[in-house]
């Protein structure tokens, strides 16, 4: 049966779509060892570099894991394999002509075989760089993260000196928007923003990239010299501290001992904010920009982008693209991508039925099996952000302050909340205090960090245990439970949920999938999962009219939850993420 399935699959190998699906297929790899579906990433792998490193990363990110000796060397003989025969192409299209296959120009498969190893060596720095900040005093991270990023900007100069415009640049396979701009040729040295959080500095870059065929028409990029690059030091090892830390963050970062005290405590659980410290406190995080905005979100990122554009050697370029990314290491998020996955395939159902649902998916690319790039949602500040600025002021009063259209705000609000209160019943989504919770400039609610779900929760103990988060100051920001606003929200998780029922085998496929072999899992949120119990959340056999009160349901047991509102406290007490 899985050999058709693949077989089907060749017809789609330049489908857009196989994209989406490329993670299920690596999996199959690593439980099958089936040469069909081998032949079928060979031949995906080399349509463009971009897929070829999104196939080789993500078998690296699966490779690491493996508990099954016998499997683990099928898939280093895979990936040993893809690299020879990745050389071996690039060679050939570089302009060695069919009969001399047999004798590839050893030169130019070295050359290949060069960029690969530099290309390797940046991300390990990046990487490596979210470790080594934290080890650095807050007050001198801004002065290192500008030597650092002139230092991988000269790293990425070094590249272009390749006679293949593919191997001029860094390489990153984004998954959405532009897929075609791939080629990393700069990162702005003076915009960036480190997130000091309790194991690790994440931090936002600002990077250009365009098509690398496009590089060809810049004389003065192919003339640039440079000097011989000393190499970084890393501080330790930093493949074993990023899988500690990926682990600490499920067993460990939580003082699951200290949230069962306060559970034992008698406190007045609706009037916790009264215990925090109202006084503004220094911002834990380190902020560089040219922008001379005093709104809390910043200049507004089309602005921004437009500036950048206009001062670029890239800019006249039409793949030129300008981009926000963070750079994790010690994180685990191969959890995230199976539901963001998910996730954008419900936002492409509501784009397609013209529902006022909204949802932001961001992009999410793994680089090993602990550490990765995310998309920056621009136009967005933490919720924890804002309370820390604005200590006196509840959401409503905040909104009220900063949204000339303040309806307009509240509406944006009362959309995304319905989206994202569908996300976290639908996929069981934790560990949602306002460090994880993002307003944009518009007003939406915009959740992140999908690292718990399904049946992986912060200390493995089920605290949170609401369908979602709906506390008091957004139901008052709604204009409270009795208003014709909180109808309409209650009634977009209803509209939202009746639209995801005809879809549940289109949304089951993907973790299907992944759990095609639980003997050999690999996510932890798979772990004791249940696909039928799953599948009960979408209540796929009932009809509209039994429908609307399951939705009621699911509000009340939301609606201010005692556990809620204390995990906030929690997070409050343990790791100053004020709410």
């Amino acid at each position: 049966m899985i050999q058709q399935n693949i077989l089907d699959l060749y017809s789609y190998i330049s489908d857009p779509e196989i994209n989406s699906y490329i993670y299920q297929l690596c999996y199959l790899v690593y439980v099958t060892d089936d040469q069909m579906l081998k032949e079928l990433l060979y031949n995906y792998a080399f349509t463009n570099i971009a897929n070829y490193y999104r196939l080789e990363w993500t078998l690296k990110a699966f490779n690491e894991d493996s508990k099954f000796e016998k499997v683990k060397k099928g898939f280093t003989a895979f990936l040993k394999e893809l690299k020879i025969k990745h050389a071996q192409e690039h060679a050939l299209q570089g302009g060695t002509n069919q009969k001399e296959t047999n004798n590839l120009d050893a030169f130019t498969i070295n050359c290949i075989k060069g960029y690969g190893e530099k290309q390797d060596q940046i991300i390990f720095y990046l990487i490596e760089q979210s470790l080594s900040l934290k080890k650095i005093e807050i007050e001198k991270q801004k002065d290192h993260m500008g030597k650092f990023l002139q230092y991988i900007n000269q790293m990425i100069v070094s590249l272009r000196f390749q006679d293949q415009p593919d191997f001029r640049g860094l390489t990153i396979p984004f998954n959405y928007g532009n897929l075609d701009s791939f080629l990393i040729v700069n990162l702005l040295e003076d915009e960036f923003t480190c997130f000091n959080t309790a194991k690790r500095v994440p931090y936002k870059i600002i990077i250009e990239t365009v098509n690398p065929s496009e590089l060809l028409l810049i004389q003065s990029v192919n003339q640039l010299g440079v000097e011989d690059l000393e190499e970084l030091i890393p501080f330790y090892d930093i493949e074993k501290e990023m899988r500690t830390i990926s682990q600490i963050k499920i067993y460990q970062q939580y003082n699951i001992e200290e949230l069962k005290k306060l559970v034992n405590k008698k406190i007045d659980f609706q009037n916790l904010h009264h215990f925090q410290n109202l006084n503004k406190i220094k911002d834990k995080d380190i902020y560089v920009s040219k922008s001379q905005s005093k709104s809390i979100w910043g200049e507004d990122w089309n602005i921004t982008k437009e500036k950048i554009k206009q001062n670029s050697q890239y800019g006249n370029l039409k793949s030129h693209e300008v981009r926000q990314i963070i750079i994790k290491g010690g994180d685990d998020l191969r959890n995230e991508l199976l539901i963001m996955q998910m996730m954008r395939k419900i936002y492409d159902i509501f784009k397609q039925k013209s529902t006022k649902l909204f949802l932001r998916p961001y992009d999410i690319i793994l680089t090993s099996a602990s550490s990765g790039i995310l998309e920056f949602i621009p136009n967005t500040v933490s919720l924890d952000k804002i309370k820390r600025e604005n200590p006196n002021l509840t959401l409503r009063q905040f909104y009220k302050k900063n949204f000339e259209n303040f309806e307009e705000a509240q509406k944006n609000f009362a959309e995304s909340l319905a989206g994202y209160s569908l996300i976290c019943y639908l996929f069981q989504l934790k560990d949602r205090h306002n460090g994880n919770i993002l307003i944009d400039n518009e007003g939406h609610i915009i959740h992140i960090d999908f690292g718990f779900v399904l049946t992986l929760t912060p200390g493995n103990i089920g605290f949170e245990s609401a369908p979602f988060k709906l506390i008091n100051e957004y139901e008052e920001l709604l204009n409270g439970k009795d208003s014709d606003m909180f109808d309409y929200y209650q009634i977009l998780i209803f509209s939202g949920l009746a639209i995801l029922q005809e879809h549940v085998t289109e949304l089951l496929t993907f973790v299907k999938l992944m759990h095609f072999s639980p003997r050999n899992n690999l996510l932890a949120c798979l772990e004791n999962f249940n696909l039928n119990e799953f599948k009960k959340r979408f209540h796929e056999n009932v009809g509209e009219k039994n429908l609307y009160p399951i939705v009621e349901s699911l509000v009340k047991k939301s609606s201010n939850s005692w556990k809620t509102v204390l995990y906030d406290y929690f997070q409050y007490q343990t790791n100053t993420i004020y709410y």
